[in-house]
């Protein structure tokens, strides 16, 4: 136990970002953003960790780490053993840790701090890091989209949100406000309401043994949904 210190000041000495990297006010590691290139998106796939393979091309694919809290603490424990598969990949998202309504917002706070820190210690690696964004209710707004700088793309998940539509696009709505990004991933179904560029994915692509054969209907492609006047 390290007495004296805050919380903060703590996971600085137990836990240093190798590499350096400036910090938001809530503490976390600050992601750059990876700039949107129209050019680059013409022939990007994605995976989940669990397919993830050094003896597949992953050139033209986004790893997106979707998955259960107790898979995604490994990362945590040994941040650094897959480091060398992730270099391989065109980019890699940021763990998603839970966040929930019924969640104490310091469990919250933690889970996010982890995701960044990762994120950030990947990113000076060399990886090209896609920020993973997920909220609950108003009150986590602060938190969870901290650690990320503005104008980036970011990658989120839209499964199991179609039965609280109101609360996810308030949300979604907050989170280009504050990290206005340049493109969104979205892994699962769009959701009506949702304005912006886009590429869209579906849950099978990135979860499916076959995820790294073509789909018969090509690779998805960016579009924009603009808002109505």
């Amino acid at each position: 136990m390290i007495k004296g210190l805050s919380e903060e000041e703590k996971l600085k000495i137990l836990r240093p970002i190798i590499g350096g990297c400036e910090m938001d006010i809530n503490g976390f590691p600050i992601i750059n953003k990876s700039e949107y290139r129209e050019k680059d998106w013409n022939n990007i796939r994605i995976t989940g960790l669990q397919n993830a393979s050094a003896q597949m091309d992953n050139r033209n694919v986004v790893l997106s780490m979707f998955s259960y809290d107790y898979k995604l603490l490994s990362l945590w424990n040994n941040p650094l053993k897959k480091v060398g598969l992730f270099q391989t990949f065109y980019a890699v998202a940021t763990p998603d840790f839970s966040i929930c309504p019924n969640m104490n917002i310091n469990d919250i706070r933690h889970n996010v701090y982890m995701s960044r820190w990762l994120g950030k210690t990947w990113q000076n690696y060399g990886c090209r890091i896609f920020p993973t964004i997920g909220w609950a209710l108003p009150d986590t707004y602060d938190i969870v989209f901290g650690g990320v700088e503005k104008g980036g793309i970011v990658i989120i998940s839209t499964l199991g949100c179609h039965n609280n539509k109101d609360i996810f696009l308030q949300g979604f709505n907050e989170m280009k406000k504050r990290l206005e990004p340049s493109l969104i991933i979205v892994y699962g179904n769009m959701i009506k309401g949702m304005t912006g560029r886009f590429v869209n994915y579906k849950y099978s692509e990135a979860f499916s043994t076959d995820s790294f054969q073509l789909r018969l209907d090509g690779i998805p492609q960016v579009f924009e949904i603009r808002e109505v006047a």
